[in-house]
């Protein structure tokens, strides 16, 4: 995570730290594109990339002025929009999705639990689960209130095809909540993990 309390802390107003953390997004994503540029991609490959980067700029910054009335909800859109940076700038060597609400990645939702539907095809000759984020977390998960989880044991289970579901209930609600999570799926060959991919979705809960 890249939220500095440093900042928050100088900020002189909301106005002020949304347009500190809006401006830290544009200059963090040069450094994303750079390392694109290193891969030595396809050029198709490479622009790809470099747009899905830029449309993570566009989006989160929208959504830092739209929804950020608060130092802590503007932490998480930016810190959320940084992790998609860094997962785009690597790619996905195996199909991953995440879906909520008929949308992914910014998902605005109503005020109640929200159905994630987890979706992953691995590679010819392996397998995919869901596995935990590090050591310490199922999920990476950063919310303005706090929020519980109910999942299937099954999506941690080597498959042929994942399509499972994750249900995420906030214990409350404010007038506008945000809430990141980053679920990570690995591919597996001979139950060995071979390549392994987070994917971040925001949601907006209003």
């Amino acid at each position: 995570m890249f939220a500095s309390d440093v900042d928050s802390e100088r900020a002189t107003s909301i106005e002020d730290y949304q347009n500190t953390c809006a401006d830290f997004i544009i200059d963090i994503s040069k450094d994303y594109k750079d390392w694109v540029d290193r891969y030595k991609l396809s050029a198709d490959e490479e622009n790809t990339r470099k747009s899905t980067i830029d449309n993570v700029v566009k989006t989160t910054n929208d959504f830092i002025f739209r929804f950020g009335d608060t130092i802590k909800k503007i932490d998480i859109i930016m810190n959320d929009g940084i992790n998609k940076m860094a997962e785009n700038t690597a790619g996905y060597p195996f199909k991953f999705d995440i879906y909520a609400n008929n949308s992914s990645r910014y998902i605005i939702h109503d005020k109640q639990s929200i159905k994630i539907n987890l979706k992953a095809v691995p590679r010819t000759g392996r397998q995919i689960r869901i596995c935990n984020y590090d050591k310490d977390q199922v999920f990476l998960i950063s919310s303005s209130n706090p929020v519980e989880f109910n999942y299937s044991n099954t999506c941690f289970e080597s498959s042929d095809l994942l399509d499972d579901f994750i249900l995420v209930k906030p214990k409350k609600f404010d007038t506008t909540d945000a809430i990141s999570i980053t679920i990570k799926a690995e591919e597996v060959e001979n139950d060995v993990t071979m390549e392994s991919r987070g994917y971040t979705s925001l949601f907006i809960i209003k």
